[in-house]
């Protein structure tokens, strides 16, 4: 596809350029329209926005900047000339949890989990969206696959030192699709909570998406050619290293509120060995596929089975919590 929209004088505007605004857009509007339904705080709402923009390109940048240092004169040009460069997607979740964080410290919002339950489903409605821009451009790919093979799971790209046309694994567009997939799971299950009168825990929304997109990010970063490593690490991304946090994040909240809700069980090590057997499973998938490009599709596929059968569990120790904290909540 063509990369720029119009020249308007002496400047490009680009298509990815635009896809990324829509994609702004998209999330602050829908942001916007969540966080005012639920918690009718207009204040929050017009000093977040702007607080978590505003951090979001700057945590984003020193991050690309981190990563990619020789893409840069001096850390002091990259923070400061920001009509050139790039911009790491993680720094958006920090400058969003920051700009949340402040609004409850400085008492404009009184509830954190609320906000960063409406936050989580935006930020998805975003990524959904911004992802798509890689169409435009030669970023967020993988290996190179037969040419019978197109979207969702393939699109070409030209090389660019061969020039060459090459039919590469479209990853953005598998992080595009399983991201909607994501919020729009989410949205039915709160659909579904609210007509069956059912109350959802503050901060449930975020920990479920946690869950479901570190999940689908330590799978998909893997498949990258261009993902971002910290200096001392060039074995697993930066991305995987996150989207495990945020998986454990998940899985330790909710097996203490399975615990506590229900008092120990002894089936509750049982659960916790399996996630930690398929937990290791998974890296090990990892590990082989580094030292065995030829056999990807082998090693993906059973570390799928393997972080599937991971958030299985989970969601499992999340039930037995909410449904006693329910059955406590009718008494």
């Amino acid at each position: 596809m063509e990369k720029v929209a119009f020249i308007n004088g002496g400047t490009f505007v680009y298509w990815s350029s635009i896809v990324l605004t829509i994609a702004v857009v998209a999330a602050i509007a829908f942001f916007a329209g969540i966080y005012l339904w639920k918690s009718k705080n207009g204040m929050a709402l017009s000093l977040t926005v702007p607080v978590a923009i505003l951090l979001s390109v700057v945590i984003g940048r020193w991050v690309h900047w981190y990563c990619l240092t020789d893409s840069y004169e001096s850390l002091a040009s990259a923070m400061t000339d920001y009509t050139w460069g790039g911009y790491a997607l993680m720094g958006a979740f920090f400058g969003c949890l920051l700009a949340a964080c402040l609004m409850r410290l400085i008492r404009v919002s009184r509830n954190l989990p609320e906000m960063l339950d409406c936050m989580c489903l935006a930020g998805g409605v975003g990524i959904a969206v911004g992802r798509l821009a890689s169409l435009f451009n030669a970023s967020d790919r993988g290996q190179i696959v037969a040419e019978t093979v197109g979207l969702p799971f393939a699109y070409p790209v030209t090389n660019a030192v061969s020039g060459a046309a090459e039919n590469r694994l479209a990853t953005f567009m598998l992080q595009s699709v399983s991201t909607a997939a994501i919020v729009a799971l989410i949205l039915v299950y709160m659909f579904i909570c609210l007509l069956r009168k059912k109350k959802l825990r503050d901060g449930d929304v975020t920990l479920l998406f946690l869950l479901l997109y570190g999940t689908c990010q330590i799978i998909l970063d893997s498949t990258r050619y261009d993902s971002l490593f910290m200096r001392s690490n060039g074995f697993i991304s930066i991305v995987q290293i996150l989207g495990l946090v945020a998986v454990l994040v998940a899985i330790i909240t909710f097996s203490v509120r399975a615990v506590k809700a229900r008092g120990f069980k002894w089936y509750f090590v049982l659960l916790w060995v399996l996630q930690l057997a398929v937990m290791g499973g998974a890296g090990y998938m990892e590990y082989y596929v580094q030292r065995h490009g030829d056999q990807a599709a082998f090693a993906y596929r059973n570390m799928g089975i393997c972080l599937a059968v991971m958030v299985l569990i989970a969601l499992i120790e999340r039930a037995i919590a909410v449904s006693a904290e329910w059955k406590k909540a009718k008494k």
